[in-house]
């Protein structure tokens, strides 16, 4: 584990998401976890000799497949946003592959067999302080990357925990997202307000708001493919046209390429979806109106 701030603590040595966990006074706050069996066991090991006070609880940034596997042998609470609720009790039996991230040797991996969902213990709606030490860990909805979308915030050693919201190297999930408003919540990260936080990737660990300021580039060429895609009746050619056009701005292992480029396909054409049904139900209200 890399210690980042005093009792707080990242893991990337994991597939998946970046492990965090907040040695508080009352206990460990955790925020996501490892999605394998056996990587689970060794992260409680680490927990375990951390030691802490007698609570633990675990916050699930998104409902990202990778983070609803983490959580089936933990025995404390799981928080997240309302909207998981919605959205895990509509998931298919499988997870798409194709929106697996890659692991540490950039190779796709494999779902688990026999594999459940995780469903939260609580949930909030806009906004949870957490009093288990001098000063609240903040939870708050940050629906821009996605629609269940949270971020912890602990001002009393300026650390922010945004997973998905920032991604580097690698395609952004799209299918539960809203480009203006995750490129708003992006600059809001690289405002002065942040400006002397250890901002926190649930996939890269700690970035530097220049890197943000490149995803905030990379999320308005998407809002522009977007625009362009949406009338076009049969979208599907043009989507796989645009795809690798988008790959070419970011850096890579290229023989990722193939991956990452049905992430994008499937992402743009879900977000291309909604978009249209947006703006169907918006012409209708004015229509109505």
């Amino acid at each position: 584990m890399e210690e980042i701030a005093p009792n707080i603590f990242i893991e990337q040595s994991y597939p998946g998401v970046v492990s965090s966990v907040m040695k508080l006074s009352h206990g460990l706050l955790l925020i996501d976890g490892p999605f394998r069996a056996d990587d689970r066991l060794l992260w409680q090991q680490k927990l375990v000799s951390l030691g802490g006070g007698i609570g633990q609880l675990m916050v699930m940034l998104d409902t990202h497949v990778d983070r609803l596997l983490c959580n089936p042998l933990t025995e404390f609470p799981i928080l997240a946003h309302e909207n998981a609720l919605v959205i895990i009790q509509d998931l298919p039996v499988t997870a798409r592959s194709s929106e697996m991230p890659s692991g540490p040797d950039a190779e796709p991996y494999e779902l688990p067999q026999n594999s459940r969902w995780c469903l939260p213990d609580m949930t909030y709606r806009q906004q949870v302080n957490i009093h288990w030490d001098d000063q609240p860990v903040v939870v708050t909805h940050h629906p821009g990357g996605h629609l269940a979308g949270s971020w912890v915030r602990y001002d009393a050693e300026k650390v922010v925990f945004v997973g998905d919201s920032v991604m580097l190297n690698q395609p952004p999930f799209l299918a539960w997202c809203d480009l203006d408003r995750w490129i708003d919540e992006l600059n809001g990260l690289c405002s002065d307000t942040f400006s002397d936080y250890s901002i926190v990737s649930g996939r890269n660990g700690v970035v530097r708001q220049k890197s943000i300021l490149k995803m905030i580039d990379f999320l308005t060429e998407i809002k522009v493919a977007v625009e362009e895609l949406a009338f076009m009746e049969d979208s599907t050619e043009a989507i796989a046209q645009w795809a690798p056009k988008l790959l070419q701005k970011l850096y890579f292992d290229r023989s990722l390429t193939e991956q990452y480029q049905k992430r994008l396909v499937w992402g743009l054409s879900k977000l291309i979806k909604r978009y249209n049904a947006n703006l169907a139900e918006a012409k209708g209200d004015k229509n109505a109106g």
